[in-house]
């Protein structure tokens, strides 16, 4: 029988929030239950990974996670979801790549990763802006981010998404301006398209 993945509660997640119910529902309901498919920009970056402790933060169910840890990875994976967490777990067992994964239950209003202790940090489709020096912290020398998430031409598309929940467009590599930019990938949105990946930016940068 295999072994799940210890689910570690951080004391953020101990406040009520209505987030993290609104997420538990949809994860309950089979939101992104299978995982999803890496996408194939991320995917090109691979030739770049060479292993070490990654961070996949907001990782859901783990899509990301489970391939950085086929990979070689040690993976650490945060959300707010704990039914999410749980699905990652179970899938990372019946993958056999469990032993590698540590999971974190947190509110990434208020959770902080460790100084020094990642090689990569990996967040999709997900922003929160007071992350980014702490991800830097987190980061050991030449430590590498990949980052891919939505910007503002979304709410061209009649999106409800939050705008402060968007990137700007090219706001990545001003966030970065200083680290080494590794591969970068940017597609706006033209009348008519209905992809909403068309409203991504993506990003490889490497610290100094």
């Amino acid at each position: 029988m295999s072994i799940l993945p210890i689910i570690e509660q951080h004391p953020s997640i101990e406040q009520a929030s209505e987030d993290r119910e609104r997420w538990e529902a949809r994860y309950r309901q089979g939101h992104n239950s299978a995982g999803g498919e890496v996408s194939a920009w991320v995917l090109s970056m691979q030739p770049y990974l060479t292993g070490g402790r990654a961070l996949d933060v907001a990782c859901g169910v783990g899509r990301h996670a489970l391939w950085l840890a086929r990979l070689g990875y040690e993976v650490d994976g945060v959300d707010i979801s704990a039914e999410a967490l749980a699905q990652l777990g179970r899938a990372a067992a019946a993958q056999g790549v469990a032993a590698q994964m540590r999971l974190i239950h947190a509110d990434l209003t208020l959770w902080r990763p460790d100084p020094g202790r990642y090689d990569l940090i990996l967040v999709a489709r997900y922003l929160n802006r007071d992350l980014f020096a702490y991800m830097d912290a987190a980061l050991r020398p030449g430590g590498m981010v990949l980052y891919r998430s939505m910007h503002t031409d979304l709410l061209r598309m009649g999106s409800d998404f939050r705008p402060e929940f968007l990137l700007q467009p090219g706001e990545l590599l001003t966030l970065f301006r200083s680290w080494q930019i590794l591969a970068y990938e940017e597609r706006r949105w033209q009348p008519g398209s209905t992809d909403f990946t068309d409203c991504s930016s993506a990003i490889l940068a490497r610290k100094p």
